[in-house]
């Protein structure tokens, strides 16, 4: 492995492929790709990959290898105004689209990790004036070895 975030172009094109079918068609965006944006000028629908962090899981005694657990985020992003006061419409929108993203990413192996994602625990959703916000967290495990001087 030679980029420890690697796994973050195959989440983008996994999800790209998978939700291809869908109508209006699904924005798939990184961290990158959101900076500076404000919430008006966001893409929607979208799923924002984002890179959480990792933990340490396993280390050989002489540090040479490390299994780690990285943890993605996919934040699906709708907007919907029907409904704006209580939100239905829009939650009903991004409940369908974090259902296909969960279809998508559960249990699949990106080819730079050891294992298939796992789901794991999220933030919050959230909700602002028609926009609904649904993350889904999900951890791929990775082995980190160094070569000996």
């Amino acid at each position: 492995m030679d980029n420890l975030l690697a796994i973050e172009a195959e989440l983008v094109q996994r999800l790209q492929q998978r939700l291809a079918p869908l109508r209006p068609a699904v924005h798939v965006l990184t961290a990158a790709d959101l900076a500076d944006v404000t919430e008006e000028k966001q893409l929607c629908p979208a799923v924002h990959v984002i890179y959480q962090g990792y933990t340490p899981t396993e280390s050989r005694a002489d540090g040479r290898a490390v299994r780690i657990e990285q943890t993605w985020l996919a934040v699906v992003a709708v907007r919907n105004a029907r409904a704006v006061q209580s939100g239905a419409a829009a939650r009903a929108e991004a409940g369908a689209l974090a259902q296909q993203v969960l279809l998508a990413l559960q249990g699949w192996q990106p080819a730079d990790a050891t294992k298939p994602l796992q789901l794991a625990s999220a933030p919050n959703a959230g909700y602002s004036a028609g926009y609904q916000y649904v993350p889904l967290a999900f951890t791929a495990e990775l082995i980190c070895r160094t070569t000996p001087n």
